[in-house]
């Protein structure tokens, strides 16, 4: 069977900029889901775009339901086999309360969505006490969360109304916030088993 990085689709977590110490996001990502691969796997994208990573997680999952969430109504347009798209924000209590009601427990959540803090930390603290116990959860692209987004936000379909970053241009703070959340999930539930970093990458394992 082929390797995620063979699949050949035209998704940026194989390029150049996600590559680090010579492996890409996608290397990261075949460490954790290669056990997984003849599972029937539930997995969420936060981010669709052009589709290309739910196609390219349905073809290595070939027992796997795969989801998207976006913003841009136009994303719809990539459902289809095996692929569920839902749209709306990823820091909405309702849209992610009506997209788990519709995937039941997930055994991963990969975030490549805004990069903007405040919608990353709403979207973890909302889904993943939905995630299966032996679940992963992925935030890519940390590094935008230490720099101003404002001007690149505005531009994105259906960010319009993002309000400004909390923790923009201080750097402990949004560590604090990040740390704050970990505890938050862990403390007298015991959710966390570990908090994995990689270059511009984060994942968390559910207990």
């Amino acid at each position: 069977m082929k390797r995620l990085g063979e699949l050949g689709y035209a998704t940026d977590k194989g390029d150049a900029f996600h590559r680090f110490a010579g492996e890409t996001f996608l290397d990261v990502y075949e460490r954790y889901f290669a056990p997984w691969r003849d599972r029937p796997v539930t997995l969420l994208e936060i981010g669709v775009h052009q589709g290309e990573s739910l196609r390219m997680w349905r073809d290595f999952f070939p027992l796997g339901r795969i989801f998207g969430l976006d913003v841009d109504p136009a994303c719809k347009a990539h459902e289809g086999d095996r692929i569920g798209i839902e749209i709306g924000s990823q820091d909405d209590p309702e849209v992610l309360e009506r997209l788990v009601r519709r995937t039941g427990p997930l055994t991963a959540v990969i975030d490549d969505g805004s990069h903007v803090n405040t919608l990353t930390l709403a979207s973890l603290r909302m889904l993943f006490p939905h995630v299966a116990p032996g679940g992963l959860y992925a935030i890519e692209d940390l590094h935008c969360s230490y720099e101003d987004l404002s001007p690149v936000v505005a531009g994105w379909p259906g960010m319009q109304h993002n309000r400004p970053l909390d923790y923009r241009n201080d750097r402990r703070l949004l560590d604090a916030a990040f740390l704050e959340m970990i505890h938050e999930l862990d403390h007298g539930r015991g959710q966390v088993r570990s908090v994995q970093f990689w270059s511009k990458m984060c994942v968390l394992a559910k207990a």
